[in-house]
């Protein structure tokens, strides 16, 4: 039998949570501070807004909880299969890649010998060429009884380490956002050292908690 999520009981919990969240919202709206006893009010209000998140949080994860831990069961099973996939056609892209590696490496020195016989005057420069022609480049297409693989040239970046980059550099990049210094990054970098161009802060928030 399908387990269904939406009895009666659920949908007027929910209904509960979802009112109380609304009255919240129009509280915080209407909130206005200026006098201790408002500030007492607007700490009665959080504390209340906190009892409310911890409900709907409960209620939510009764909900999530098994599909989560059936999707997690799913990726557990799948996981070491993809990974043989995966490996098995890692596998064949580089043989293959491999193979014309070693065709265009031959082809290379074909033409080479012959640009080099013109040189020294061995061979006529369009008997040559015609050679040239006639050398067959790996092809870029093949065809199977059941698919086809197509080879091309994709462009990728090689990035420097930046210790090995100059001042203007790092400069540069940091102007034009290829260098990004997240906060957590600079709240590691700047405990117990000094780093230019930083500083370290403090900001007053507000904690509460329901009681």
């Amino acid at each position: 039998m399908t387990e269904t999520f939406k009895t009666e009981p659920e949908t007027k919990e929910i209904a509960v949570v979802k009112t109380q969240a609304t009255k919240a919202l129009t509280a915080a709206q209407e909130l206005e501070i200026k006098s201790p006893e408002q500030m007492t009010l607007a700490t009665i209000l959080l504390s209340k807004m906190k009892t409310v998140a911890k409900m709907i949080k409960e209620r939510k994860e009764t909900i999530t909880r098994p599909l989560m831990e059936a999707l997690n069961s799913s990726r557990d099973l799948f996981k070491p299969i993809e990974a043989n996939l995966a490996d098995a056609e890692r596998v064949v892209k580089g043989k293959m890649l491999d193979y014309q590696q070693v065709i265009d490496a031959e082809n290379e020195k074909k033409r080479l010998a012959l640009a080099k016989k013109v040189e020294t005057g061995y061979m006529k420069p369009e008997t040559a060429v015609a050679k040239m022609e006639k050398i067959e480049d790996a092809p870029t297409t093949v065809q199977g009884s059941v698919g086809a693989i197509t080879f091309r040239n994709v462009k990728k970046v090689r990035l420097a380490e930046l210790g090995t980059l100059g001042g203007a550099d790092l400069e540069y990049l940091a102007k034009t956002g290829l260098i990004e210094w997240s906060s957590s990054a600079r709240m590691e970098a700047l405990k117990g050292m000094k780093v230019p161009g930083a500083e370290v802060y403090e900001e007053k928030v507000v904690a509460s908690r329901s009681t």
